[in-house]
């Protein structure tokens, strides 16, 4: 019997560049395994095809056991971990798309997230190895267009890199690992979750040092024991996340609400928004509140093989009728990242045709430096040096249609319990009602690009600042800590044109992080961020 079980670090607060689209060709992934002939190394797979782990089921049931339950008893991490099985149990019939990596780095949290580490763990309790630490001994593995397999560079972007920064996300299976598993497997292998006393694969919980994430694994038995390179046959498997890690895993979302006015000349039959950095079909909530014209389905469809990580999510059948263009219309949506962002959104009129909204997006910021090199050796992982803040705040981004943004109002509402339903003018009313709200920022008029952002510094000096950002100028110094390190509401006035189509956009940042219930364990202060789990109402 071998077994082997890898424990992951991470890079606990390093910020890399935004990966959020790098075009490869498939023959550019590349992928690593154990080798069961000695299960430290990693499998030649040029001269021993067959010596690496892998099932012979074509159905793994799992389980949550108690101890999971135990430190981690919100329902919506528990979905996380659903949402990662569900990936692999997809992995065959998924095309690999035009895009390499999905991993994405927008700026430090005090998380890690929990669907990411767990759909890398699962790749581990499938047989993946980190193709970062197999490039030292040149056994990072692709295929070529040709046939047969060539050994190829990691990118340090896969999902099954050897570690990940606190609040970034790699949670879609990108080239590597598809092409890994279809070698590893060539068939479907659906994960079925089960209740039962034991299960294929245990969802548990284990004690490690502070820069620790997670560990999976397997166990199993030599295919061969007379040939050892002739792989290990796989029968038992664990994904097990660290309670007293230095940073929590766990999981933050964004709840943003907008009111358009429907101006395209025609009533309004449904309402579509695309948006980016999420590919879970089910919103943590969704707001719809058009009084007799409320819309009575709402639905979340895929974009396409080549953005694995959109959907467009779309609002239907008006209660009273197509809705009259006198009339606002107002739509939310709240999401299981932190960062995700609307790409772009259409009304869809009764004849068909379509009028463009520019929605924004409101999304914290920073702007880090890391100094120092990481630590290393014999396989495991270990934390990046921490890095610096020197500035910090929130963007404003616009869709691919850009938008030109002014208008923007602050108030602070930590302790309100907000939630996405109270994103909207009636709350923008009572808050100003209440002098609760500051004076409105003068951002003039300004012109975002199709994608583009425009940021506001709450803490930092202009010299702190990332020289592209000074060299192009978008952004506005406020110099307001206040601001920081609690619940923030946000509003802005965007237009498409000049004279035409104008919408708000009402957010909710600073939002509590949900992780293990304080009664569980210890959790690490960070700052003045309070890490205590909770679920607000909608």
């Amino acid at each position: 019997m071998k077994r082997s079980r890898h424990i992951d670090s991470y890079t606990a607060l390093a910020v890399l560049a935004v990966l959020t689209g790098i075009l490869m060709p498939s023959v550019a992934s590349g992928f690593a395994s154990w080798s069961a002939q000695n299960t430290s190394n990693f499998t030649d797979i040029i001269n021993h095809p067959d010596d690496y782990p892998s099932w012979d089921l074509t159905t793994i049931t799992y389980r949550f056991t108690a101890a999971f339950e135990t430190a981690y008893p919100n329902p919506l991490l528990k979905d996380q971990v659903r949402l990662a099985f569900d990936q692999w149990s997809t992995t065959l019939s998924t095309p690999d798309g035009a895009v390499y990596s999905y991993r994405r780095d927008n700026g430090w949290q005090p998380f890690g997230d929990m669907r990411s580490v767990a759909t890398h763990e699962i790749g581990h309790a499938l047989g993946l190895h980190h193709p970062d630490q197999a490039d030292d001994v040149n056994r990072n593995w692709r295929p070529t267009l040709a046939g047969g397999y060539v050994a190829q560079a990691a990118t340090g972007t896969e999902l099954m890199n050897s570690t990940i920064g606190a609040g970034s996300y790699n949670h879609i299976l990108g080239h590597d690992e598809l092409d890994a598993f279809d070698y590893y497997y060539g068939h479907t292998v659906t994960f079925v979750e089960t209740t039962a006393p034991t299960a294929d694969v245990e969802v548990g919980t284990f004690s490690a040092g502070a820069l620790t994430w997670a560990q999976g694994g397997w166990g199993g038995e030599w295919r061969n024991p007379g040939d050892h390179f002739e792989g290990i046959r796989i029968t038992s498997g664990i994904v097990e996340f660290n309670t007293t890690g230095g940073t929590d895993i766990g999981m933050r979302t964004l709840g943003i609400n907008w009111d358009y006015q429907n101006v395209g000349g025609q009533p309004a039959r449904s309402f579509k928004i695309r948006t980016t950095g999420t590919n879970n079909p089910t919103p943590i909530y969704t707001y719809d509140n058009n009084g007799p014209y409320h819309f009575d389905n709402f639905g979340t469809l895929p974009v396409d093989m080549d953005h694995k990580d959109d959907l467009y999510h779309v609002w239907s059948t008006p209660a009273g009728g197509d809705i009259p263009d006198t009339e606002l219309i107002h739509v939310g949506l709240e999401q299981d990242v932190w960062d995700w962002s609307v790409v772009s959104a259409d009304v869809i009129h009764s004849d068909g045709s379509t009028t463009s909204a520019p929605l924004l997006g409101f999304h914290e910021w920073d702007h880090t430096i890391v100094e120092g090199t990481p630590a290393g050796g014999d396989g495991e992982c270990y934390a990046d040096p921490k890095p610096q803040i020197l500035a910090r705040g929130f963007r404003i981004a616009a869709p691919e249609s850009g938008a030109t943004v002014f208008d923007l109002v602050l108030a602070c509402v930590d302790g309100m319990n907000f939630g996405l339903s109270d994103l909207n003018r009636e709350t923008l009313n009572q808050l100003q009602a209440k002098g609760m709200l500051d004076p409105i920022v003068d951002l003039g008029e300004q012109v975002l690009p199709p994608g583009g952002d425009f940021i506001i510094v709450l803490e930092g000096d202009p010299a702190d600042l990332p020289d592209d950002l000074i060299k192009n100028g978008n952004y506005l110094v406020l110099n307001e800590p206040q601001y920081l390190d609690q619940e923030l509401f946000v509003y802005a006035t965007s237009r498409l044109q000049e004279g035409a189509l104008l919408i708000g956009t009402y957010g909710l940042l600073g939002t509590a992080v949900i992780v293990p219930e304080p009664a569980t364990l210890a959790l690490l202060a960070i700052g003045a961020l309070a890490l205590v789990g909770r679920r607000r109402r909608p």
